[in-house]
């Protein structure tokens, strides 16, 4: 996707990321489907922000670092897609 060395920031790959929860996706998928390296800080920049800005939801909403979690889009993340088609 970028160079090794570039820093890629969460609105560059906001859109990308809602296409792909589009069905229910793993941290570790979604993390590699952006071609990041798999680390907490990368799941915290990525993931974890579309978490609390509610464009994508949780399947374990109790404990949010279990590593079976599943992600899929929300409605509000529909609607920002929607929003910039």
């Amino acid at each position: 996707m970028l160079p090794e060395n570039a820093v890629i920031t969460l609105d560059d790959v906001k859109k990308e990321i809602l296409e792909f929860c589009l069905e229910p996706r793993g941290r570790f998928e979604i993390l590699e489907h952006i071609q990041v390296e798999i680390t907490p800080e990368n799941y915290t920049r990525y993931i974890k922000q579309l978490l609390d800005q509610r464009y994508i939801v949780s399947d374990i909403l109790v404990i949010r670092s279990a590593n079976k979690q599943k992600f899929v889009i929300s409605q509000k993340g529909l609607n920002y897609l929607k929003a910039i088609a």
